[in-house]
């Protein structure tokens, strides 16, 4: 089984990825949506900091129960999905957060792009199109053309 690395904003945008990934993937997969964000290198900050925690506030019910409604709807497809934050300032961290979540995929929209939900937010396109995982731009996917297939 495939996984599927989903960097979000928690918005709809980053749930029409997924709709688009399960509508057109021929196996079961996992999704895991992530953010990326900086790490705090001041010393008061790190001892101090919720910034862990508070992160999940970014996640709302709504997009909770959009994600079990993903998940019920496309269950012979979707095996899960979880929320996980990516805390980091080098490539080579995000490249073993991404080993750790077993990631085959990217994916995203070029189009919408990844929103920052704070200041402690990463750019994260430009780095997930280093990280040496194969993308999904799913502007492609449905394209008239489609000039770029689903590969699981």
């Amino acid at each position: 089984m495939k996984t599927v690395i989903i960097p979000a904003d928690f918005t709809t945008d980053s749930l029409q990825v997924a709709h688009i990934l399960a509508r057109n993937a021929q196996q079961k997969f996992s999704i895991v949506f992530t953010h990326l964000f900086h790490v705090a290198d001041d010393i008061q900050d790190l001892l101090f900091s919720t910034y862990r925690k508070k992160e999940y506030d970014f996640v709302s019910e709504d997009f909770w129960k959009e994600c079990h409604a993903i998940k019920d709807v496309y269950s012979n497809k979707v095996h899960s999905i979880k929320v996980e934050f990516f805390y980091g300032n080098k490539l080579a961290a995000f490249k073993n957060f991404l080993d750790a979540n077993n990631a085959d995929f990217i994916a995203f929209s070029e189009s919408n792009g990844i929103p920052k939900l704070s200041k402690s937010s990463l750019d994260a396109l430009p780095i997930i199109k280093k990280a040496g995982v194969e993308l999904i731009n799913v502007d492609k996917i449905e394209e008239p053309a489609n000039t770029q297939e689903i590969c699981f």
